[in-house]
């Protein structure tokens, strides 16, 4: 990318949309234009105000067709839940999108959708990219890591980490947590709100030129032993406190590329699965290869910044998928992603 900065509509001001926002507003090649803003309460206040910093004299708006009229080169997507309408109309209208809700390919989004969005991309001649920290991020980690192997086996991408200051009742809730333990649609709720890792596991697969032959989900939660108050939200005793899932792909009836999860609120629950507190890279291979990645946090993993490190590997794709070509882009066929521009 040359010439001007690069003028970006900052989609929603959530967790990661507030992280994206700050990140921005200090970056050298991004200009922050326009925000959208769901709640009543933040439409007409400044977007830098909602974020935590300055004013940026850029107001929050939840009219579509005003952002959309800004002309932006980028709208950076961070709803929690996507809104393929809206993201067809972004598209047509010639705005790239970088989005970290729920798309990595658009499989999880079915055929006829993730279509949509491919042609409206192409019709407006530009770019959808979908990243994050996991999915995106620790998957692209995985694929560099397999470039020292002769052949590989099995690459495995495991997040284990504890989610209890992640205060997203909703995204908690949909996913089943705070259910009774035998609650018939728990499974399927986990499922549901984690089908973006199946993206994932078709990105992987196609950076590997591998031909999968199924993509599985295996699921199974933990049980609070007592009471769970986390202050945005409250698990009774008996009901899930915490789950340990995976998405598979399977050649021939063997996984070669798995993601497994394990996530926990709170700290009394049974079983109680150890924790990494961060990333493991698994690659069985010639060499096998073990890599650990843990996000260090000056007030340590009781106070980790879930937000930043899921905006940041979007925000800093942003130069790049302006400049790719049109469609939906996977990660293999972009520049490598680094922290350009920031260094120093």
């Amino acid at each position: 990318m040359t010439g001007s900065k690069l003028r970006v509509v900052q989609w929603t001001t959530g967790i990661v949309g507030k992280a994206a926002v700050r990140a921005m507003a200090e970056h050298p090649l991004l200009d922050v234009v326009g925000g959208f803003a769901y709640s009543a309460e933040k439409v007409g206040q400044d977007v830098g105000t909602l974020c935590g910093i300055g004013p940026l004299g850029v107001v929050a708006t939840s009219d579509v067709d005003a952002l959309i009229g800004l002309k932006p080169d980028c709208v950076l997507y961070n709803p929690l839940f996507p809104d393929i309408d809206v993201m067809e109309r972004i598209l047509a209208a010639g705005i790239n999108i970088v989005s970290t809700s729920f798309i990595i390919s658009g499989r999880a989004f079915g055929e006829v959708d993730r279509g949509r969005l491919d042609d409206a991309a192409r019709r407006g001649g530009v770019s959808l990219y979908g990243s994050g920290v996991n999915p995106g991020f620790a998957n692209v980690f995985a694929l560099i890591s397999t470039g020292v192997c002769r052949n590989v086996q099995r690459v495995s991408v495991l997040e284990s980490v504890d989610c209890t200051h992640y205060a997203s009742a909703e995204s908690w809730e949909q996913c089943g947590l705070g259910l009774p333990i035998d609650h018939p649609d728990i499974s399927s709720m986990a499922e549901k709100l984690t089908s973006v890792f199946q993206d994932a596991v078709e990105m992987m697969a196609r950076a590997l030129a591998v031909d999968i032959d199924e993509i599985r989900y295996d699921v199974e939660f933990a049980e609070a032993t007592e009471k769970v108050e986390l202050g945005f939200m409250t698990i009774e005793k008996g009901c899930a406190t915490g789950l340990r899932h995976c998405w598979s792909g399977l050649v021939g009836g063997r996984p070669v590329i798995e993601l497994p999860i394990i996530w926990k609120l709170g700290y009394t629950m049974t079983p109680d699965w150890p924790l990494e507190n961060g990333y493991v890279i698994e690659i069985d291979g010639t060499p096998s290869v073990r890599s650990r990645i843990e996000m260090i946090h000056p007030e340590g993993w009781d106070a980790p910044d879930f937000g930043t490190v899921t905006a940041m590997p979007a925000v800093h794709a942003i130069p790049a998928v302006c400049d790719a070509p049109p469609g939906i882009v996977l990660a293999h066929e972009l520049p490598l992603i680094v922290a350009a521009h920031v260094t120093g």
